[in-house]
């Protein structure tokens, strides 16, 4: 995501530790100059479910579901290369 709402600029990396079994996307926002990481949604290998986290920060829901979407659509893509690299 990079993306413009109002006033502040919406932006997602893709985040993963493998030693704690999670993989997902960080969201950050960047208001009057100043950036902060406002949620993440995590897969945790552990539940086989996934997560939101948000960190004391009001997020607008369109952008959360945007972020759950990116985040699926990514560990999808990542999963399905895993498993036509073990095809082989």
């Amino acid at each position: 995501m990079d993306r413009d709402y109002g006033d502040t600029h919406y932006s997602s990396a893709f985040v993963e530790d493998a030693k704690q079994g999670i993989a997902g996307m960080e969201l950050h926002e960047t208001r009057h100059c100043e950036q902060a990481r406002v949620a993440r949604v995590i897969f945790w290998d552990v539940c086989g479910r996934f997560y939101v986290e948000t960190f004391n920060r009001d997020v607008p829901l369109d952008i959360l579901e945007e972020l759950v979407r990116e985040a699926k659509e990514r560990l999808n893509m990542k999963r399905h290369r895993t498993m036509l690299m073990t095809d082989r």
